[in-house]
């Protein structure tokens, strides 16, 4: 039951992530780190998202200057110790293409 419920709110983490994302511009963006980058979680999650961690991932998709493939991964601790994490996913165009999807 605490994988379950720690899974959830880690998706909706993600998720937030994401949503927030798509509201930044191109050039913060692009200046985004192809090596995890840790992300201060949003203050909606406080207390409810204690233990949890967030990093974000950017990386060029292919040969493309303008295209960039955003992962977002949530990790934490069960109540065993044992460590979970969970990746979400996006692309930002230049020009404005956002696809979702999670692995």
């Amino acid at each position: 039951l605490d994988v379950s419920r720690k899974q959830t709110v880690a998706a909706q983490i993600i998720r937030t992530e994401i949503d927030k994302l798509h509201l930044t511009d191109w050039a913060t963006v692009s200046g985004y780190s192809s090596s995890a980058t840790a992300v201060t979680l949003d203050p909606s999650f406080a207390g409810v998202a204690n233990g949890f961690t967030v990093s974000r991932k950017a990386v060029l998709v292919a040969t493309r200057t303008d295209f960039k493939k955003i992962t977002f991964t949530v990790t934490w601790r069960g109540n065993t110790g044992r460590s979970y994490s969970r990746s979400g996913s996006t692309y930002f165009g230049k020009n404005g293409l956002y696809v979702t999807y999670r692995q």
